[in-house]
């Protein structure tokens, strides 16, 4: 790090305001002590896809139906969204023409008071308000337009087309047009309703609108289109009451909308802190989340730009009609280039153009890691704590020679540690006797465990009489060093206690960055509390509750394993006893009694009559091949040799693979022939007249031959075989495969039409 003399005042370059309030008006003045301070902007990727999608926005040159968009940055707290909102809203604010630009800074249960006061109207500024007049002006030009072209009483003459022209291109006054041509006020009202109709309340706003184009009475329309209540003039022609309330408030933004998006100019609409509405009344938060989402349709719908703000818990329950019209885009923290470049910017803003290589001095290259470290990669901590840091480093008045990692842990603990230890041990001693859970002494077997340095006596709660819970306070900012403490003392607790019979809950008090708690939960197996966190109590509470939940489970875990296994024992042996006795009772009521296979000709017999001789043929050609075998005959016996010197020697007969397979395969469909065989008689024998011989039945038996036959290895025979001969229909097998297909469909034609004819016969 370079030791030249430092481009910047002695001031803390850090002092001005981490937030950002938008405002809802482009001249807003800074009143104040000192003067205002050029904003940094570090640009990063989500930023350069934001601004890119507002300036792709004002660059739209294709039709305004397609120039509409919705966008939003969704992030948690103080990683930039306002900023990038800020910074939009200045850079529409700068084009040329400006456009119409809406904030809402904060939406409120009173948006009447927004409206009027907050949100900029036509009349705060005169070009806001030529430029609203010309686009109503422009408006009412198109509505007269159509009403003359669809005017067919010849009165316009041969000029009707270029007066139309006129209107359209703005050559031409409309409300001259309209008088010229005796074009009735009522009628361009109702066609300005048609138009607005779903908007809103349509017919106050076309009243409005339609007046607005003549001299007399533009005050009291702008006045009532700012939140002002209605003349008596309005209110002779129907409008009765001021915008007022959510849907009011919406629908005038919606009206707005379809007056510059009819004409074609860009507007937007910036809406912050959208997660404030999660604060109010069910009834006046659903009430504005769908206006909200009707704004949003209209915006896209008619060439409009909405930019809002909101956190990722209220975008995923936004609903999914609206994230489909909705790009968001979400903020990510920042890693250590985006957070030297941030430094560096404050340090020499002041100082003209930006340095090169971004100098980050007074600040040491272990303070910035550690900036980073323990701001989560915030930006808004990230500012917070460099600030807290110069002030520690120049505590003795001056600009700081260095700032270090003791300067960014010091401004932590003066900015979070605010309560003495002693004040974290009375607050845990309330909110644990309110539920009598708390117990001062440690378990007998623990004497003195080890603790991190400055940690705070632990509490302990006594779940049942083995079981422990222990609350250990600890400083804060804690270091790699005291996490290890802390292991060493859950590791003393379990190891004294037992691992299912203790949890530690560790209490920071002050300050604890996501990766020392993810450390934390590591080695305790519970996530660390922040004392500083104004939710402490209601956490605590719900933490220890869960605990005793976890502890008692696993006291009911231990005794259920032992009475499991000695349940899953007396099942075994049970099972064993009910195995034999089902044995036994099998053994008594299905004896098994030795009888003599039936004879051949006896099962040939027992065949029904009209398949005997198709199975009689089948087997005996499987015979016959089985008998000659497939390809030659083994030989065995001495074998030649060359010259007929010396003992003879063996022979080793050989068998071609293929040749096996085959020989195997005719045995198999041999056995498959006389199951088929079997199963026709066992049917035939099923019932006691044909009526039980259901045809569904043969059916089933004889596909079964089929497809098992099917899936045989192909049965080589030897060509010119004569065993394969062509049966009574003189049709040739050609191969044992197709002679048993056939021969399945030879026997259930046949008993079919025995089946067949006994129903008739009977």
């Amino acid at each position: 790090m370079s030791t030249a003399p430092l481009p910047f005042s002695e001031e803390n370059p850090f002092r001005d305001s981490t937030s950002v309030q938008l405002e809802g008006f482009g001249d807003t003045t800074q009143v104040g002590a000192g003067p205002p301070r050029r904003r940094i902007n570090v640009p990063g990727r989500t930023s350069a896809w934001f601004m890119s999608h507002v300036e792709r926005y004002l660059r739209h040159d294709g039709p305004r139906e397609t120039r509409g968009r919705a966008l939003a940055l969704v992030g948690e707290f103080g990683l930039g969204k306002s900023h990038l909102a800020e910074r939009a809203t200045a850079f529409l604010r700068k084009q040329t023409p400006a456009p119409p630009v809406w904030v809402i800074g904060q939406p409120s249960l009173d948006m009447d008071a927004v409206f009027r006061y907050r949100l900029m109207s036509p009349r705060d500024d005169y070009d806001a308000f030529v430029d609203f007049e010309q686009a109503i002006t422009d408006y009412y030009a198109d509505v007269t337009a159509q009403l003359l072209e669809a005017d067919d009483s010849g009165r316009l003459g041969p000029a009707r087309e270029e007066f139309l022209r006129g209107l359209r291109e703005r050559r031409l006054d409309p409300e001259k047009i309209a008088q010229a041509f005796d074009v009735d006020e009522e009628r361009i009202h109702r066609h300005l309703r048609q138009h607005l109709r779903g908007v809103t309340d349509h017919r106050a706003f076309a009243t409005a609108l339609a007046l607005l184009v003549n001299d007399p009475y533009q005050n009291e329309v702008m006045t009532w289109l700012s939140g002002g209540e209605p003349s008596p003039f309005l209110r002779e022609r129907g409008v009765n009451a001021p915008i007022q309330g959510i849907q009011g408030v919406f629908d005038a933004l919606s009206v707005f909308s379809l007056v510059y998006g009819q004409s074609g100019r860009p507007y937007a609409l910036v809406l912050d802190e959208l997660d404030k509405t999660t604060q109010w009344p069910a009834r006046e938060r659903a009430l504005f989340h769908d206006a909200f989402e009707m704004l949003v349709q209209r915006y896209v719908n008619q060439g409009g730009l909405l930019v809002f703000c909101v956190r990722p818990e209220l975008w995923g329950a936004l609903p999914l009609s609206l994230h489909e019209r909705v790009l968001p885009l979400w903020l990510d923290s920042w890693e250590r280039p985006e957070t030297q470049k941030l430094i560096s910017r404050h340090i020499h803003r002041e100082t003209g153009p930006e340095p090169d290589g971004d100098p980050y001095a007074p600040f040491t290259d272990e303070a910035v890691d550690e900036i980073v470290l323990q701001s989560d990669g915030v930006p808004r901590r990230i500012l917070r704590i460099c600030g807290g840091a110069w002030n520690q480093a120049a505590a003795g008045g001056g600009r700081p020679a260095e700032i270090g990692v003791d300067a960014v842990h010091g401004a932590l603990r003066a900015a979070h540690q605010k309560r003495p230890m002693a004040e974290v041990a009375h607050r845990l001693e309330h909110v644990l006797a309110r539920r009598q859970w708390w117990h001062h002494m440690a378990p007998t077997p623990l004497t003195d465990p080890p603790r991190p340095p400055g940690a705070g006596e632990p509490r302990w709660i006594q779940v049942t009489r083995n079981a422990w819970i222990a609350l250990l306070p600890v400083p804060s900012v804690l270091t790699r060093a005291d996490v290890g403490a802390v292991g060493s003392f859950a590791a003393r607790v379990r190891d004294v206690l037992g691992a299912g019979d203790s949890e530690v809950l560790v209490v920071v008090n002050g300050h604890a960055c996501r990766r020392r708690r993810n450390e934390i939960a590591e080695v305790t197996g519970v996530v660390p509390l922040v004392f500083d966190d104004p939710r402490f109590e209601a956490m605590l509470l719900d933490s220890i509750t869960s605990l005793i939940e976890r502890l008692r489970a696993n006291q009911r875990d231990t005794v259920l394993t032992r009475i499991w296994h000695r349940l899953d024992g007396i099942t075994t042996q049970q099972d064993t006893v009910l195995g034999r006795l089902d044995t036994l009772v099998r053994a008594v009521e299905h004896p098994r009694l030795p009888t003599a296979l039936p004879l051949p000709e006896e099962a040939a017999q027992r065949v029904p009559a009209p398949v005997r001789e198709p199975f009689r043929r089948a087997q005996e050609v499987l015979d016959r091949l089985l008998e000659s075998g497939v390809g030659q005959r083994p030989r065995l016996g001495a074998a030649a040799s060359g010259d007929g010197v010396g003992p003879p020697l063996p022979r080793r007969a050989t068998t071609d693979p293929q040749e096996l397979q085959s020989m195997g395969a005719l045995v198999h469909a041999r056995r498959l022939l006389e199951a088929f065989r079997e199963a026709v008689t066992h049917w035939w024998e099923g019932g006691t007249g044909p009526a039980r011989r259901t045809a569904d039945e043969l059916f089933a038996v004889c596909r079964s031959f089929e497809i098992s036959v099917e899936v045989l290895p192909r049965i080589q025979v030897p060509e010119g075989e004569a065993v394969l001969a062509p049966g009574p229909g003189g049709r040739a097998a050609g191969s044992v495969e197709a002679l048993l297909t056939d021969l399945a469909d030879e026997v259930l034609h046949l008993l079919r039409a025995e089946i067949s004819g006994g129903a008739d016969r009977g």
